[in-house]
């Protein structure tokens, strides 16, 4: 946090970079008189840093977002919030030269959109496992890129995100062409355990059992599009 009287500053933040080159978590929250400048003193120092927690910070841009994203190869965990000059471009700088992220929170960033948050995600696809997203304009296609590359992802928290529609849902859901592609992709799959596939029909799991020519085990619940001729055409696969 931060007084208005005697906040803390850039020239504070500097301090701290060449006092602490050993630092690895560093929240700033309410810190309206630090800018990119003692951003980008922490990134030119702080190379062991792992996790960045942004939150209020009017002055810094996607200049301090990607002087961290240069230096610091070892972040992991990444939060944003309320910051209105962050947006796309600092994204993508985290999600090509940060390897190791495997949480990112964005909230409340007016300038953050799809392209963003989708190159991000396809970039940092492989270790990122939790994805928390509030209150952004990104519309169905950011869900889409989620549905596609979040092969990684064991938490997923979506809110207020207002141009989203259920088509992008459609995408992140399982369907009878991405059941078919289970199959091919994952030739020796033994179990199978389907809840709640709304999309999924008798063709698509005939398909998934005919490409499946391993499963010993498949378990149905609450799938209404299937019937009585897709069970018997599993059976006859």
């Amino acid at each position: 946090g931060s007084s208005s009287s005697r906040g803390v500053t850039n020239f504070g933040l500097s301090a701290v970079a060449r006092g602490c080159p050993s630092l690895k978590v560093l929240s700033l929250w309410n810190v309206p008189r630090v800018g990119d400048e003692g951003l980008c003193e922490i990134a030119k120092e702080c190379h062991l840093l792992e996790k960045l927690d942004l939150c209020q910070c009017p002055h810094l841009s996607n200049k301090g977002l990607i002087a961290i994203a240069a230096n610091c190869p070892n972040l992991t965990a990444l939060s944003i919030q309320s910051c209105p000059k962050i947006g796309n471009e600092g994204l993508q700088a985290i999600g090509k030269l940060c390897p190791k992220l495997q949480s990112i929170s964005i909230k409340d960033c007016p300038l953050v959109g799809d392209h963003g948050v989708s190159s991000l995600l396809s970039s940092a696809s492989s270790v990122l496992s939790k994805v928390k997203l509030q209150g952004l304009s990104i519309t169905d296609f950011s869900l889409a890129v989620i549905g596609h590359y979040g092969k990684s992802v064991t938490n997923l928290m979506l809110s207020g995100l207002q141009n989203v529609s259920e088509k992008g849902f459609w995408v992140m859901g399982v369907t009878d062409v991405s059941l078919e592609a289970i199959g091919k992709g994952c030739a020796n799959l033994k179990q199978m355990c389907l809840r709640r596939c709304c999309f999924v029909s008798g063709d698509g799991l005939v398909a998934f059992a005919k490409s499946a020519g391993s499963l010993e085990c498949l378990q149905l619940e609450e799938c209404n599009r299937v019937t009585q001729s897709g069970v018997i055409g599993v059976l006859s696969n």
